[in-house]
């Protein structure tokens, strides 16, 4: 066990603890709140990434510290300058083998390439598509962890108001506190989901990352089972 797994113990237990002592309404609350600071910065993503995308030199920065062509200098430099068009499907298949991108870049190529998502930006190598598709992935990672942490934010400051004005939320009358362990746990659980939403962008940055996050039983579970990085946009 590394400081991985301890760290997402701690969380679980600081949540199952919490819910032990608020209750299953204020916790459950709280898990409404979160699902829905998901949601909506979710919705609110193309916002932030098109403020960061209009910023040249902010653009440029994450694009230099990215640089998703060396993916495919690893299989051949020459295939960086190729056209998409001239790419097959096997030799793409290839290129992303050895490439071994951070969970969920090989999809949006994938799709960017299949789409000519960058056609009207006047992309068309391999390198560059890899370069703006990995670039965009990371824009949203963090847009959505950003806008995450403001909802969440005010969720949170709402239900105190509501439980200030009202003198605490009503106890079911059985098992109140370990139900509301329960759902603390649930909390805990997504929780991290949204913190492990960290993991690409720190992979794309320091690949030999990786090797310390494998030693890592849950550490390496809440990363390759990220539901979030599902819903992540590939532009």
């Amino acid at each position: 066990m590394n400081f991985i797994d301890i760290a997402i113990l701690l969380i679980l237990a600081i949540t199952i603890l919490g819910g032990l002592y608020r209750g299953f309404i204020n916790t459950a609350l709280n898990v409404c709140a979160t699902a829905l600071s998901i949601f909506f910065g979710r919705v609110m993503i193309p916002i932030v990434s098109t403020l960061v995308k209009g910023n040249a030199d902010l653009f440029s920065m994450l694009l230099y510290y990215t640089e998703g062509s060396e993916y495919v200098a690893i299989t051949d430099v020459e295939l960086t300058r190729a056209p998409i068009s001239s790419i097959s499907s096997e030799q793409l298949q290839v290129v992303l083998q050895n490439a071994d991108m951070p969970i969920p870049m090989n999809r949006c190529v994938l799709r960017n390439i299949a789409s000519e998502a960058f056609s009207k930006s006047g992309v068309t190598t391999l390198g560059d598509y890899f370069n703006q598709t990995i670039v965009c992935v990371v824009i949203n990672i963090l847009a959505l962890m950003l806008l995450f942490t403001i909802l969440r934010l005010l969720f949170g400051f709402l239900i105190r108001g509501v439980e200030y004005g009202r003198g605490g939320f009503p106890v079911l009358s059985r098992g109140d506190g370990i139900i509301g362990a329960g759902v603390g746990l649930i909390h805990g659980v997504l929780m991290v989901f949204v913190i492990f939403l960290a993991a690409p962008v720190m992979l794309t940055v320091l690949p030999k990352l990786y090797e310390f996050l494998s030693e890592s039983f849950f550490g390496e579970f809440f990363y390759k089972a990220n539901f979030l990085l599902s819903i992540i946009p590939c532009t």
